[in-house]
């Protein structure tokens, strides 16, 4: 038995014990016939030796080699796909170690600038990603009203806001408006050159898809595109000329409920106005419809009025 702390000869002239010879796990390496001290820490250096000399490259030239750096991780090809070949090409070209300062910093600010690139690229990927898949549980949700049967953490009663909804499952309010109301329009208008849609655009768009569907939201796009202007003015004037106005239910977004009374719009687009629109407010609401019209005659007068 080998005694902790106890020197042990372990040249080629050490005689072997038997019971060393049945147990060859327990000879040390050989070490030019330097007598060992038998700790674990001194048997955890032995093997690390050993394992460290299986593992260098056998030297064929006589010559020494040079010294290796540590290998990175393995980046997947995936990673980098889609990049231009001259930042593909960047991020991995070799720093050179041993050069002029000229030379080092540009090859470094090149490298830096190909990483900063995939990076972007990344987020870009990522962000795609998590719209592509939370879209439409968070369109579902929406639409059926359900995220008011779960319980706000906040008040531990059920949610009385959709914002109250939103901050519960950790989705922000400017996300939650591009996957409710963005992405579905950017579905609609695929194949179209369409670009990023502006938050003013989609405000003329939503309400013809929610309305009349993805070939009406098709038809005002392509019609405002034949004059040359896409702009959120000229989208909402083409969608009132098809006759593709805001219907007359109004959403709460604040709540996400259809409010079933009407909402008096004094003008659909400049000079003009929804008589139909008008007319049925005031069946619905004549107290609020009396004082609106009587703050106007007020404001003209009455020869403003009746003339």
């Amino acid at each position: 038995m080998v005694v902790k702390g106890a020197q042990i000869p372990t040249g080629p002239s050490a005689a072997e014990s038997p019971e060393q010879a049945s147990n060859p796990r327990n000879v040390l390496p050989p070490l030019d016939g330097f007598p060992v001290v038998v700790t674990p820490e001194t048997v955890g250096q032995a093997g690390q030796s050993a394992d460290t000399s299986q593992q260098l490259p056998a030297q064929t030239d006589g010559r020494a080699s040079e010294p290796m750096l540590p290998a990175g991780p393995v980046i997947p090809d995936a990673v980098t796909e889609g990049l231009p070949a001259a930042i593909q090409q960047a991020l991995v070209d070799r720093l050179p170690e041993e050069a002029a300062p000229g030379e080092i910093i540009t090859a470094c600010e090149k490298r830096l600038h190909a990483s900063q690139t995939l990076r972007d690229a990344m987020e870009s990927r990522a962000l795609a990603a998590y719209f592509h898949y939370a879209g439409p549980a968070v369109r579902l949700a929406k639409s059926s009203g359900s995220w008011q049967h779960i319980t706000d953490p906040a008040t531990g009663k059920p949610c009385r806001s959709w914002s109250a909804w939103l901050r519960a499952v950790k989705v922000s309010r400017q996300h939650a408006f591009r996957m409710v109301k963005e992405e579905p329009l950017l579905e609609a208008l695929k194949g179209l050159n369409v670009g990023a849609l502006g938050v003013r655009q989609i405000d003329v768009l939503c309400p013809v898809l929610t309305n009349h569907g993805k070939e009406n939201v098709r038809l005002v796009w392509t019609t405002a595109a034949e004059t040359g202007d896409t702009s959120a003015p000229n989208l909402e004037k083409v969608r009132d000329q098809l006759g593709l106005a805001v219907g007359p239910a109004e959403t709460d977004d604040e709540s996400g409920k259809t409010s079933a009374t009407p909402m008096l719009r004094f003008q659909v687009s400049p000079g003009t106005f929804d008589e139909h629109r008008v007319r049925e407010v005031a069946r619905a609401q004549p107290e609020v419809s009396l004082l609106v019209a009587r703050t106007i005659l007020s404001e003209l007068g009455e020869d403003g009025a009746t003339g």
